[in-house]
């Protein structure tokens, strides 16, 4: 999915634009958001978003300084402007800025929908454009991914994945858990395996070119959405007219260079990525939280992401989830007429009991003791 970057001063913007838009269905994640183009510019920096929506009159520096600023970061970026001010000059400067589109407020669903389904074209496009390839050669990918599932023994037109099911099923799956962990060894062993097949199946060679163009296309469309700019790993004629050997050298010198790149990126942002993960929780306490899908968030293991946020934070991802959800149950018995069982669904419990069991956990006390207005020891 691609990242999207929310910068308005105005809260109910943010809270409108998170609720009012199926950010998922158009391929898109909200990764963060600020109230002021200092903030915005620090977090971007660090979270690297594909698509920056940004008011224009704010605090400090307005939108259009806050894009110049953010180009100078050398990050792939869209940008859509949002603004209550209709000003001819604002839409020359937006033009100027090479804005994707300038929107007023109060916004259409309808239009910023249409302006989103545009922005997600253009990111494919240029991701296609970047790498080589071609949207034909994008739709034999995921048609193949899609008949791989139900593929019979015979060939046909109907059914162009057919000859690819003799291979696990589960490979794309596994290549790309490799190098989401940045793990060379496992990615090589597939990739043998990959080669192993072509030879003794006697796959013809441009039936092994699609497949080895697709395990590319998974490479980078990984750090393609991690917004990591591959500048130095391009497609030799997008594989095409190689003998096995090269197109094996090929794929095997783009997942090595992708895999290094992306350790370094890793290591200037150091752990930032705790940070994000906290910050996903801390917006999204209320919701069904596992380690596993935060650690795909980050493109980390599960187990290590669990370690690390331990001995950043001093609580495992669980306990500090709990926490959040009972800080919010106190603020709302304080400052509410809110039945307990109300409150408990609010903050996220769907089962009373459980709700009770953890309140009385960290608090020390029940839901059921703590009086109207009195804050806890």
């Amino acid at each position: 999915m691609y990242k999207v970057f929310l910068v308005d001063d105005e809260p109910s913007v943010t809270e409108g634009l998170k609720i009012m838009i199926p950010w998922k269905d158009f391929d898109f994640e909200l990764c963060g958001e600020a109230s002021n183009a200092r903030d915005a510019l620090e977090k971007i920096e660090e979270l690297r978003p594909h698509l920056v929506i940004t008011d224009i009159r704010m605090p400090q520096k307005n939108g259009l300084e806050l894009i110049q600023e953010i180009r100078k970061l050398g990050l792939a970026v869209e940008f859509i402007i949002l603004s209550g001010f209709s000003e001819f000059s604002y839409a020359q400067q937006a033009i100027r800025s090479q804005v994707f589109h300038y929107l007023l407020k109060p916004l259409d669903k309808d239009e910023f929908s249409a302006v989103l389904l545009k922005v997600k074209n253009r990111l494919d496009q240029l991701f296609l454009t970047e790498y080589g390839f071609t949207q034909d050669e994008v739709n034999i990918f995921k048609k193949k991914e899609r008949s791989s599932e139900t593929a019979k023994d015979d060939i046909s037109d109907e059914n162009p994945g057919a000859w690819w099911k003799p291979l696990r099923e589960n490979f794309d799956e596994e290549l790309t858990q490799a190098i989401k962990l940045m793990n060379p060894q496992d990615a090589r062993k597939l990739l043998n395996e990959l080669f192993s097949f072509f030879k003794t199946r006697n796959i013809a060679i441009e039936e092994a070119h699609v497949m080895v163009n697709s395990c590319i296309y998974h490479i980078l469309r990984i750090a393609y959405e991690r917004n990591i700019r591959l500048n130095n790993i391009l497609l030799v004629n997008g594989n095409r007219r190689l003998s096995l050997i090269a197109l094996k050298k090929n794929i095997t010198d783009i997942l090595e260079k992708t895999i290094s790149l992306m350790r370094e990126d890793r290591r200037k942002n150091s752990r930032s990525y705790l940070y994000n993960v906290k910050e996903h929780i801390d917006s999204n306490f209320d919701k069904e939280l596992t380690v596993a899908n935060l650690a795909e968030r980050e493109f980390l293991d599960a187990g290590y992401l669990g370690e690390a946020f331990i001995r950043q934070f001093g609580c495992s991802i669980n306990e500090y989830q709990h926490r959040l959800r009972i800080e919010k149950a106190i603020d709302l018995i304080n400052n509410s007429q809110m039945k307990l069982s109300d409150i408990a669904t609010v903050v996220g419990y769907n089962n009373y009991n459980n709700f009770f069991t953890h309140f009385e956990k960290i608090i020390h006390k029940k839901p059921t003791d703590l009086q109207r207005g009195q804050v806890p020891l």
